[in-house]
């Protein structure tokens, strides 16, 4: 007999022993494939720096420096919406919560990495200074006459990422 009881239910309705066995093997070999599935292998630095990477992309400058400098420029966001300024600066600034953890993340390094830790020392400083100038002059819309330059950052991001994408093909 079967010990669970959804088991029990489908072969008292069915009368079905075997149908009921073949469910419960097929249910235990689903469950410990995604078990085997699910199991997270430990990060590599290589992974890591891609995390780091991609957060650079979306969480700075999608969602931070490219609005902005869309709404001083035009007073929406980059794809044409309305955009809380406000709310943009503060999310840009729990970002740099999260890019604190990373300074300390690549900082750590070995020389292996000297060059992307050289880069992010670039990048990292520029984001500082970017996010340093929206909170102490935080821009207003269609103002053109706001200097929000961020032609070093976009500079230090490329390579960042070009050196990220030289590691993963050694």
């Amino acid at each position: 007999m079967l010990e669970n009881p959804i088991y029990i239910g489908i072969t008292d309705i069915k009368g079905n022993q075997k149908l009921a066995e073949a469910i419960q093997k097929s249910i235990a070999n689903s469950a410990n494939k995604t078990d085997a599935s699910t199991k997270k292998e430990e990060p590599t630095v290589e992974s890591k720096l891609a995390e780091i990477d991609r957060f650079i992309t979306v969480n700075v400058w999608n969602e931070g420096f490219v609005n902005i400098g869309s709404y001083k420029s035009r007073g929406t966001s980059s794809t044409g919406k309305e955009l809380d300024i406000d709310f943009t600066i503060d999310r840009l600034g729990k970002a740099m919560e999260k890019k604190a953890e990373y300074d300390a993340c690549i900082k750590g390094l070995d020389a292996k990495y000297d060059n992307v830790k050289q880069v992010w020392s670039k990048l990292s400083s520029e984001i500082d200074n970017l996010y340093k100038q929206l909170k102490e002059n935080k821009p207003q819309a269609n103002d053109k006459s706001y200097k929000f330059n961020t032609g070093l950052f976009e500079q230090y991001s490329k390579a960042f990422a070009d050196d990220i994408d030289a590691l993963k093909k050694k």
